[in-house]
């Protein structure tokens, strides 16, 4: 953290020692985007100071911290407050996409609040996103939990991934679970490929009808029936939620559980 002197104002400092860096084209690639970028739930690039050996990347800060983080503190979380959130995504996505701009990274740790106790969201971490020229992507990358079926089985693909991710996304903030898992990759993949929705119970038991058919247009295969951000933001569930009824109270256990579970997995990744 650091204060901008000219307007007082806080800010965050990314720090990049270049001679460290392993991929420096998904940092430029990050750079360049964020400076194209501005919509009020996307995290703001405000100004980079490259030197010698250093790249200074200075950001808006986001005191609020993880998504996950504020939903397992404050132990109540309704079908209305994950629709809110995922109007800010579908929103930012829908901009996004407009610009032709994929994100290939959508996950819960990439959704920061702006501040504590509240959950207004802004989208994070570019250094996966790529330029839609109209040809279909083949580069395989994202997060495993969070892939589409396309991108495993080389395909090629389109802006689509990303409501894909949404609806996994989605599919987390109710429940705590993730909809396809497996004992390795090799078994994950295969889940995802297959793509077969099964809904979790306890934490399914409470969601409405509106919000699992929402879950189910994200989560298809076909990849010209899934809904694009444009789609999703006019769904019953996204336009006019207002359920209050609180949800599986298992969620925030599941929740914290799963974050750790993928923290886990990619320290072992790293260190492998």
């Amino acid at each position: 953290m650091a204060y901008d002197k000219t307007t007082r104002t806080k800010v965050a400092v990314k720090f990049v020692n270049k001679k460290l860096v392993e991929k420096a084209e998904n940092l430029k690639t990050e750079t360049s985007l964020l400076q194209r970028i501005h919509h009020p739930n996307i995290v703001k690039l405000l100004d980079i100071c490259d030197t010698k050996d250093t790249l200074f990347i200075i950001m808006e800060l986001m005191e609020g911290g993880e998504l996950y983080e504020e939903i397992v503190k404050r132990k109540s979380f309704t079908e209305k407050d994950a629709s809110y959130i995922m109007m800010q995504l579908f929103s930012a996505l829908e901009y996004l996409h407009k610009n032709d701009i994929v994100h290939r990274d959508l996950k819960l740790e990439n959704l920061l609040l702006t501040k504590k106790d509240n959950l207004e969201i802004k989208l994070a971490d570019f250094g996966l996103s790529k330029v839609y020229t109209g040809e279909a992507m083949q580069t395989a990358c994202g997060t495993p939990y969070y892939v589409a079926p396309e991108i495993l089985t080389g395909d090629g693909y389109n802006k689509k991934i990303d409501t894909w991710a949404a609806g996994v996304l989605l599919y987390v903030l109710l429940s705590g679970r993730l909809p396809f898992s497996g004992e390795t990759d090799v078994d994950l993949f295969k889940a995802i490929i297959e793509a077969e929705l099964v809904w979790k119970k306890p934490q399914f038991d409470t969601v409405s009808d509106d919000a699992k058919d929402l879950i189910q247009k994200l989560i298809t295969k076909d990849v010209d029936a899934r809904y694009n951000a444009e789609q999703a933001l006019k769904h019953p569930f996204i336009h006019n939620n207002n359920n209050d009824k609180q949800l599986s109270h298992t969620i925030y256990d599941d929740l914290k559980m799963l974050s750790q579970k993928i923290a886990a997995d990619r320290t072992a990744k790293w260190e492998s």
